[in-house]
């Protein structure tokens, strides 16, 4: 070049690495326990999973299908891509996809476009478990939908217990599919019952009748079931399917 040589300022900013994603612990959802299955809710704990709090939306789900990524975080189960409907720094959490691998499955998260570390969980073909309110009391309502459980439960909402003869709405996850199948990454338009294995429902250590069982939603299923002759008190509650319990130490207040 003809012109003379110039001395310019640069400034050179330099980013600091982010920090690596990883993943401590995968779990069932409902009981924050181990085990996993198709169609299944799961909780994924650890650190830097997502860079912002965020819960799915309506917009977020288009034609009703599920989304594989939600805020530039996204999930594999065995290398298939789950349905995340909550992420967080500390925890996400998503549909299992369907998938008919049964024993240790890795599990990755991908935040920001880096892959956290594996982690193998056991996935089986049930992994039921009852959704509760506080970790102890399940999620019931009463026939008109309202809600069951001890007066003051839960803080700013009205809970009454349950009472012998009448049919509750109990609420788990893990339960296993539906007939006819519905596909995990769809949103579930009607009530499916399950399929061939029937869910056992003991409370207080009694045979409870149940006159429903099935998918009701992503992931979560509903059982209309009717409370035994028990006296007032709290009472265990128990589903079984294909030999596997939900988590011990679930509880259901009746009063006569």
């Amino acid at each position: 070049a003809s012109n003379s040589p110039l001395s310019v300022p640069v400034t050179l900013t330099v980013a600091p690495a982010q920090p690596a994603v990883t993943v401590s612990a995968v779990v069932n959802a409902g009981s924050y326990q181990p085990g996993i299955a198709s169609g299944a809710w799961i909780s994924i704990f650890g650190t830097n999973l997502s860079q912002s709090t965020y819960l799915w939306q309506a917009s977020d789900i288009v034609n009703g299908a599920l989304p594989t990524t939600l805020q530039g975080v996204s999930v594999t189960v065995n290398g298939l891509p789950a349905y995340v409907d909550y992420v967080s720094p500390t925890q996400i959490n998503a549909l299992a996809p369907d998938d008919d691998t049964l024993g240790p499955v890795p599990v990755q998260v991908t935040s920001a476009s880096q892959t956290s570390n594996t982690v193998t969980v056991q996935k089986s073909l049930y992994a039921p478990a009852f959704l509760t309110f506080d970790g102890t009391y399940v999620a019931a309502l009463h026939a008109d939908y309202s809600l069951i459980g001890a007066p003051n439960l839960l803080p700013g909402a009205v809970t009454t217990p349950a009472q012998p003869g009448e049919t509750i709405l109990l609420y788990g996850v893990g339960f296993g599919p539906a007939n006819p199948p519905q596909p995990s990454g769809q949103l579930v338009a009607t009530a499916t019952p399950l399929a061939a294995n029937a869910v056992q429902v003991t409370i207080g250590g009694q045979v409870a009748n149940v006159a429903f069982s099935g998918l009701t939603g992503s992931g979560l299923y509903q059982f209309n079931v009717t409370v035994p002759n028990l006296p007032n008190g709290d009472a265990a509650v128990v589903a079984t399917i294909g030999g596997v319990p939900t988590q011990s130490g679930v509880l259901l207040t009746v009063q006569q």
